[in-house]
């Protein structure tokens, strides 16, 4: 009988545990968090926020799923030190946990700029995050979010639904800077501007002051904003911290093989924390998106368990609609001047960019209509299943049968 001890309960840690009790019903399983709740996702708290979701409606199960699969919680507690010699872990209250098989599935936290007043603002993960700024947004009139990546653009997207005036600021010179080219960018930043955000690209916030039922940000360009409530959306960073002194590999992340398996044995990573070999750009990278999460913990309880699985590398796939606009974005979007053929389609009511590399489908993005988003997902994963303009007719036609269904063939065939 294998004692298993999962650190984290988010996605990773939830999938982890249905694989473990699945293959060794009579195994251990202990669970710790610092967080005193059930498994959830963070992606539902907009919707819990803006009244579209009850706030149950964000949990992947009730308290009572952990008994049903008997697994031992200790939440609201978390883990400081890794011992990977002793295969012990350190909890904050001064327990100490032994473990046959660890899995670190920390996740990530925001990581908002080290700036004057940076305490005045929210910032919006956690169940905790969401119910706090939950309450804040009902009492504000005007809404300024930091940062326009995937997370700034939802809570821009949830003030404006809730009816409130919102300023957008980011440092870089486009929104989604990380998942959007350039053209694209631009198409949504026009969208966000027609339904009233106002707007600040390549601006920097240096600090937030406190007034008088408001805030104060004063940008790098001297030039000021007010707002009612101020939200903090620059990006997040691993959870790390607990495998500090313990040898674990780490770069960005903790460095993972395609079991989830890190350089010591019997210690497992998933999830947001964890980093690997991305199979379209050969680097090594984090993969932070839900459907990964699910993916990795699922693979690593199995292999805990004594099955070995291979993580299914699943592309990254951000999905969103930014004041209504259905917007899509896969796989490896920037381009190598050399090395890439860009294949970009646009009309009134869409923008489509696909990217290849040597003849291999790499990336794409979708804005306005993105009903082939699925079938280019599988493409990019399939590994040369979709040819480029260039290839011979068998394999157009081959590709045709593939997608004869879609609207994609009318300009790629």
């Amino acid at each position: 009988m294998k004692r298993h001890l999962i650190i984290g309960n988010g996605g990773a840690a939830f999938n982890a545990i249905l694989a473990i009790r699945n293959l060794r019903p009579e195994d251990k399983i202990t669970v710790v968090s610092p967080e005193d709740c059930p498994a959830y996702s963070p992606m539902l708290t907009p919707y819990y926020i803006n009244g579209s979701i009850p706030y149950s409606s964000m949990f992947l199960c009730k308290r009572s799923f952990y008994q049903k699969h008997h697994v031992k919680t200790t939440l609201g507690k978390a883990v400081v030190a890794v011992e990977p010699e002793r295969q012990r872990v350190y909890l904050d209250d001064g327990r100490k946990l032994n473990y046959d098989e660890l899995l670190i599935a920390t996740g990530s936290s925001p990581n908002p700029p080290m700036i004057p007043g940076m305490d005045l603002g929210l910032t919006l993960w956690t169940a905790q995050d969401a119910r706090r700024l939950k309450a804040a947004m009902h009492r504000a009139s005007s809404v300024a979010v930091v940062g326009a990546g995937l997370i700034g653009l939802q809570i821009a997207d949830m003030a404006l639904k809730m009816d409130k005036k919102v300023a957008l600021i980011e440092i870089k010179d486009r929104v989604l800077p990380s998942v959007m080219d350039k053209e694209g960018a631009d198409i949504i930043a026009e969208r966000l501007l027609a339904k009233g955000v106002n707007l600040y690209l390549g601006a920097r916030v240096e600090e937030v002051i406190k007034g008088r039922g408001y805030k104060v940000l004063s940008l790098g360009s001297r030039e000021k904003i007010k707002s009612s409530l101020v939200i903090f959306a620059t990006g997040v960073s691993p959870n790390t911290g607990c495998i500090a002194g313990s040898n674990i590999e780490m770069e960005f992340g903790i460095k993972v093989d395609k079991h989830g398996k890190t350089n010591k044995e019997h210690i497992f990573a998933a999830g947001d924390v964890a980093q690997y070999v991305n199979h379209l750009s050969g680097r090594s990278e984090i993969n932070a998106t839900w459907t990964n999460a699910i993916h990795g913990g699922w693979a690593a309880g199995c292999t805990m368990a004594d099955q070995a699985l291979e993580q299914r590398r699943k592309i990254r796939v951000n999905a969103l609609s930014p004041a209504g606009l259905p917007v899509v974005s896969l796989g490896q979007v920037e381009t190598e001047i050399d090395k890439d053929e860009v294949v970009v389609q646009r009309n009134d009511s869409c923008y489509r960019k696909l990217v290849f590399r040597s003849n291999r489908l790499i990336g794409a993005v979708l804005i306005g209509e993105v009903e082939e988003a699925g079938i280019l997902s599988r493409a990019i994963e399939g590994e040369g299943l979709l040819p480029t303009l260039k290839a011979d007719m068998a394999n157009r036609s081959a590709f045709h049968s593939l997608c004869r269904s879609s609207a994609l063939a009318r300009y790629l065939l």
